[in-house]
């Protein structure tokens, strides 16, 4: 079985917290930004700033629902700075998994 895997992080160069996404992501405002524990409050809404996309292809959104793409569909790498691939920095509030 063939799983697709992106981490995002809330600064550039992989820095600060980051998550696991295994999937399409249609709100970010429902994604907690800490886990059960940590104390941390708030989403990813708005937050991310580099990613590394272990496997499948991946669409960026401004808005939640998959509205207002960002950039191109991206594969797998190592993306320091969203900036740099055509995606405003903290300003992605969806992505969608294109193919894994």
């Amino acid at each position: 079985m063939n799983m697709a895997e992106l981490i995002m992080f809330v600064d550039a160069d992989f820095g600060g917290l980051h998550t696991h996404v295994f999937d399409s992501t249609a709100d970010f405002t429902k994604l907690a930004l800490g886990g059960v524990g940590t104390n941390v409050n708030g989403t990813w809404n708005d937050v991310l700033s580099s990613f590394v996309i272990v496997s499948g292809h991946w669409a960026f959104f401004k808005d939640i629902n998959f509205q207002f793409q960002q950039g191109e569909v991206l594969g797998p790498g190592r993306y320091s700075f969203v900036q740099n691939f055509g995606i405003d920095n903290d300003a992605v509030s969806s992505v969608r998994l294109v193919s894994s």
